[in-house]
């Protein structure tokens, strides 16, 4: 992996220095496509070291804008961006930003980052959690493990009386889903839920309170958001539990649940929807329409074209693991 990463860079250098990426960037390609980059968390401590595909230094995202701006990038609002898409009038390097999930940390790091560059953004918020200022219960237990280091897990309150390794998040992954599937037994409730979340930090020696405080892997409250719209935020749509379920009637309940919620904070009808964790499926496409929404991004990787199915636009998922070269051959186009 490391060889593979080194000639890659080593390739990219090459072609930066011939021009190929000032070539690729005023390709008809490039012009008549957008480049919709997809961020999740700004770390508030150590989660970049937890999750590295999810959660970015703040540092490194501002890099990332001070990149766009070198590049003379068109950043656009994303709704804006779609219109234009479709009409073939998009400007050079056309670029909308886009954070999923609506972490806190995108209040204490996003919003001042953003307002550095005076770049727009669309923010995809899930809204079950806006009501509590608890952690999300699947991303705590996965760092609970992790934090407590590679050592073999027993939790017999939960059902795991045998020891069960914890050095891979693979290895985590299982026994998040033995807690969670214990949990769905037992009937708990959100604050129950997480009692059980404290009670583990407990038994593997971390402090949960200090978590709470630090307001790790938490939703934005519903003042946070309103606060994040008034900042003007385009606040859109990412169900309102965070799943996708194939029952028709389930899945248009999400959607609304998590309409009505945005409305009521923003005071605006959002018509642009995101996958949760990426998962989609053919048949969500005709249920989304009946929902009035117009747009649906994905995490499958590349640039939106005029002839991009709406419902499922491509997007560049940016992480702790990119390089910023690699980053800025997105931003020019090389890999359109």
């Amino acid at each position: 992996m490391r060889l593979r990463k080194r000639l890659e860079r080593t390739g990219l250098s090459a072609s930066r220095s011939m021009g190929l990426f000032e070539l690729a960037a005023r390709s008809r390609t490039r012009r008549n496509s957008l480049l919709i980059l997809c961020y999740h968390g700004l770390s508030l401590c150590d989660e970049h070291e937890w999750l590295d595909h999810l959660f970015i230094r703040p540092e490194q995202f501002r890099q990332r804008l001070a990149c766009l701006r070198d590049a003379k990038a068109s950043v656009l609002p994303l709704a804006e961006a779609l219109i234009r898409l479709e009409a073939g009038t998009l400007p050079p390097r056309s670029v909308a930003l886009t954070f999923d999930d609506g972490f806190y940390d995108f209040l204490v790091h996003g919003i001042p980052i953003l307002s550095e560059f005076g770049f727009p953004c669309t923010l995809y918020l899930t809204t079950h959690y806006c009501r509590y200022r608890l952690p999300i219960i699947n991303l705590i237990l996965d760092y609970l493990l992790w934090k407590a280091g590679p050592q073999p897990v027993v939790l017999p309150e939960q059902g795991i009386e045998a020891p069960m390794r914890s050095a891979t998040y693979e290895e985590r992954q299982q026994i998040v889903k033995r807690v969670l599937d214990w949990m769905a037994r037992e009937r708990l409730n959100t604050e129950g839920k997480d009692q059980v979340a404290s009670e583990i930090a407990s038994r593997l020696g971390i402090d949960y309170g200090v978590l709470r405080e630090k307001r790790m892997v938490q939703i934005l409250s519903c003042e946070e958001a309103h606060k994040v719209a008034r900042a003007g935020v385009d606040i859109q749509l990412h169900t309102h539990r965070h799943r996708t379920p194939r029952d028709r009637n389930l899945f248009v309940r999400e959607i609304r649940d998590n309409a009505n919620f945005i409305r009521e904070l923003t005071g605006k009808i959002p018509e642009h929807f995101c996958y949760p964790s990426g998962d989609y499926a053919l048949e969500f496409i005709p249920w989304l329409e009946e929902c009035g929404v117009k747009s649906g991004t994905t995490c499958e990787r590349g640039l939106a074209h005029r002839d991009s199915e709406p419902m499922l636009l491509p997007r560049v998922l940016d992480d702790s693991v990119m390089d910023s070269l690699r980053f800025e051959s997105f931003v020019y186009g090389l890999f359109a």
